[in-house]
């Protein structure tokens, strides 16, 4: 039973592992529907509506006026896993996911604008059918949520220079659901079987669920982003931002609940008579003290800096074409420990193997008329997650994603923005049982709605 119970905060933790940037490990970019529409690509030249805030603080440098910007994106993710040996396949039952951001930007001078920005990059959510996933024994359910709230300056400090930095307040929150499979489970040493008897020794067949387990989690931090922009010539400029490395420190609860077999001990097993109910065998170990029995539980987790540097070179009056160039130091990320308040319930030490990501960005922008903007944009990058932790918990990989957008003027002081994106993952071979190593392939997709409404007086 103890080996569930570390199983548990080894999935979560791993997952945590995995964190900024949309696609690599548990991040979200779509903090923003213009930017969104041209692949994300902002670190030279920002959209002018207080978003970078988080893309490039140094674009709030020479914003002029008040800017109010607010918009949300929906991602609808579609994903499954089919096993090699059985063929058989299980869906991913993601709901429709909201991301929302609102950014806020007043200039205080020609050269000075100070804004807050309210955003939310790291994020997940996978969603397995509780009761017949394979996979629900590693985790049928994660939710992530991270918020930033981000006061920001940023300065023209010539003509072709500007400079910006923000400090982001974070706060974060983790949410992991999991079965155990009874059949896995050494039977308990109390009842005189000999060391190494599993249930499965005794009958109890493969997938048969007696515990669900619920880790809940939160923390909170600090992290600060700098940006820069040069304008290298009337039509090039060149920037890039970086935001840094933060440690979360998490506290929350591991709740065990045991489930019913339904199974009788088909031998007597010590003391225990033949016909004994396995469900009375199996309580005391969810009593207080127990391997299973619930209790809070902390850790900390590192939140790995990531650097953007791109430029944005513009063609003639109505037509633009940008380039980033992104990177996220997942190999920083080596080790995580996890304490348990129960005594019964020995304290874990665990070094993720977690890969650095490379990110390619293209996006273009064409004002069609004196109301219209187009855009469109094309990006790729790698996965974080190594090859021996492709899971039901987070099962990422390279992806290949598509955007188009368009900004609509509706009068001099408001502007809306719409955007679609859709990703396609590379099929990834992984697995729903840890021991067993890669027994399957998950294949991923999503499509991806943004609106957003930005006011300029």
């Amino acid at each position: 039973m103890r080996r569930f119970a570390l199983l548990l905060l080894a999935g979560a933790a791993s997952l945590v592992a995995a964190s900024p940037l949309h696609g690599q490990g548990f991040g979200v970019y779509e903090h923003n529907t213009c930017a969104m529409g041209r692949a994300g690509v902002t670190a030279a030249r920002p959209c002018a509506d207080g978003s970078a805030i988080y893309f490039s603080p140094a674009g709030l440098g020479g914003l002029a006026g008040t800017h109010i910007s607010a918009g949300v994106t929906l991602i609808g993710a579609q994903g499954s896993f089919t096993d090699d040996f059985l063929g058989s396949k299980s869906d991913l039952k993601n709901p429709l996911i909201p991301v929302p951001n609102l950014y806020i930007t007043r200039a205080l001078s020609p050269k000075v604008t100070a804004g807050i920005g309210v955003y939310a990059p790291y994020g997940l959510e996978t969603k397995w059918d509780s009761v017949s996933s394979p996979g629900r024994f590693l985790g049928y359910n994660t939710n992530i949520r991270s918020i930033y709230i981000q006061p920001t300056i940023g300065v023209q400090l010539s003509p072709k220079l500007k400079l910006g930095v923000g400090v982001a307040y974070i706060t974060s929150h983790l949410k992991l659901r999991q079965r155990a499979d009874l059949s896995t489970q050494p039977v308990p040493p109390a009842l005189g079987a000999p060391v190494g008897t599993t249930f499965a020794m005794l009958g109890v067949p493969t997938g048969t669920d007696f515990a669900d387990a619920l880790l809940e989690a939160s923390g909170h931090g600090l992290s600060i982003n700098f940006g820069a922009i040069w304008q290298a010539t009337d039509r090039l400029s060149i920037g890039g931002h970086w935001l840094t490395r933060k440690q979360i420190d998490y506290d929350g609860d591991a709740t065990f609940t045991q489930v019913p077999t339904g199974l009788v001990l088909p031998v007597a097993l010590g003391p225990l008579p033949a016909g004994t109910p396995v469900d009375a065998v199996l309580a005391p170990q969810f009593a207080s003290g127990g391997p299973l029995a619930s209790g809070a539980v902390a850790t900390a987790i590192n939140m790995p800096p990531q650097a953007t540097l791109g430029f944005a070179y513009k063609v003639n009056d109505a037509w633009s074409v940008m380039a980033d160039y992104q990177y996220v130091v997942w190999g920083w990320f080596n080790e995580v420990d996890i304490n348990f308040a129960n005594a019964g319930t020995p304290d874990l030490a665990l070094h993720p193997q977690n890969k650095d990501t490379h990110g390619f960005r293209f996006g273009t922008e064409y004002q069609y008329n004196s109301k219209l903007q187009v855009r469109g944009g094309y990006l790729h990058h790698g996965g974080a997650s190594p090859a021996q932790f492709v899971t039901p918990l987070l099962p990422e990989g390279p992806r290949n994603e598509f955007t188009i957008g368009a900004g609509i003027t509706l009068n001099p002081h408001w502007h809306a923005d719409l955007a679609y994106q859709f990703i396609k993952q590379s099929d990834r071979r992984g697995t729903v049982n840890l021991a067993a190593g890669n027994t399957g392939l998950y294949q991923f997709s999503a499509h991806l709605f943004a609106a957003g409404i930005a006011l300029t007086f």
